[in-house]
This record gives structure tokens, sequence and C-alpha cells, in this order.
């Protein structure tokens, strides 16, 4: 992987298209961080769901992360809420599989133990 600064921002460079890691003009390296987390918990929540053949639909994942008050304000906390649509004899299922995604999540096992994950599910 490369960083390059043909500007003002960063770039990480990729083959489709460079990402700007510029809060103004892109994602800034914190943010990454959270987006990393939801995104690496979302393919392992979908893998294991895939695994057990149970079905759903992943609607949307939304999350939020929380920077600590004291300087230098590192992440202390990433909350990452997944929208599911399933059957609902499949919802009991589904919450015994949820709770493997943190063990599972090669991004949330590399956090500083400080950092406080949370997931929650949504069925809609």
């Amino acid at each position: 992987m490369e960083l390059i600064q043909p500007l003002e921002a960063l770039e990480l460079v990729h083959a489709n298209g460079n990402w700007l890691l510029d809060r103004e003009s892109g994602f800034s390296p914190v943010q990454l961080v959270a987006a990393s987390a939801a995104s690496c918990s979302t393919y392992v929540f979908e893998k294991l769901l895939d695994d057990r053949g149970i079905p759903y639909e992943m609607k949307k994942v939304l999350f939020e992360y929380q920077l600590d008050v004291y300087y230098p304000n590192p992440v202390s906390q990433i909350d990452v809420r997944f929208y599911l649509k399933t059957r609902d004899r499949d919802c009991e299922e589904i919450k015994q599989v949820f709770f493997q995604i943190a063990e599972n999540c090669p991004v949330i096992q590399s956090l500083h133990p400080r950092i406080k994950t949370n997931a929650f599910i949504i069925f809609v």
C-alpha cells in the first residue's frame, strides 16, 4: 500500500481511484478506523449467517464513533447497527450468530482494548 501527497491531502493509492484522507474532501484516518471496524463486522456477520444457511437481507449498516475527551483524543467507542430483514422464526438464531462477530473480526481484534465496540441488530 502507498500514501502519496500530490496536494494538501494525503491519498491512499488504489487501482480504482485513490482515497482522499482528509476530513473535508474524503475520510479522515479516524473515520477509516471506525469504518474498518463496521465493515469488517458486517462481512463477518454475513459470512457467519451464510455459512449457517440463515436467510436474511442486510438492509443497511449504520455506525458512529466517539473520541476520548483528553488529548490526543483517540477513538473511545464504535457503535455499529445492523438493519436486517428476515423471517420471524430466524430471529433467535440470528441473535446467537450475532454474538460471534467480535471474536471473528480481525479488525475488532486489532483495536486497543480501551476502544469499546458495541453492535446492535434492528429487525425491519
